[in-house]
């Protein structure tokens, strides 16, 4: 039980140090194809990564009681308020169903980038390690980065991501 204790202790404390302008995301090599998924909006319309073909997409997975969710997605805001929406785009996935608490931390960060459910965590083809656990998928589909924990999602870093 202790040993438990101790291995989550350093696992909140690593997600909660802030990373570097270099870490902001890990290539993933090799590239593979993004798993589609289709997904409930909170007004229950339905939402696919096939609806964003040919932008950049930042997929994060993310739940309304992760305290290293609620760290970055102010940034991920600003970022999405920062972006032109004809080329990048964000979405989140709430892990697990998307309940009131939910509801209220969209809207006490006033967060306007599409917002879907996994309400079974069924999308287990992404290969989400922790949350938040973030992707970028590039106009053609693949999974080209990962981000492991929060960051702070700078625009120009980003930026440099999405022009190569």
């Amino acid at each position: 039980m202790r040993r438990n204790y101790l291995f989550t202790t350093i696992l909140l404390f690593l997600f909660s140090v802030p990373v570097t302008a270099k870490e902001l995301m890990l290539p993933i090599t090799p590239q593979t194809p993004a798993e589609q998924f289709q997904l409930q909006t909170p007004q229950g319309e339905s939402l696919g990564l096939d609806d964003f073909k040919g932008k950049y997409v930042l997929v994060n997975f993310w739940a309304h009681w992760c305290s290293p969710c609620i760290k970055e997605f102010p940034d991920m805001q600003r970022l999405y308020e920062q972006t032109d929406r004809e080329r990048f785009e964000i979405i989140g996935i709430h892990a697990g169903p998307y309940t009131t608490e939910a509801a209220e931390f969209i809207t006490h960060f006033g967060i306007t980038f599409p917002v879907v459910s996994d309400p079974d965590t069924s999308l287990k083809g992404w290969n989400v390690k922790a949350l938040p656990m973030t992707y970028l998928v590039n106009p053609e589909g693949q999974l080209i980065y990962e981000a492991v924990g929060p960051r702070e999602w700078d625009f120009q870093e980003m930026k440099a991501l999405i022009t190569n």
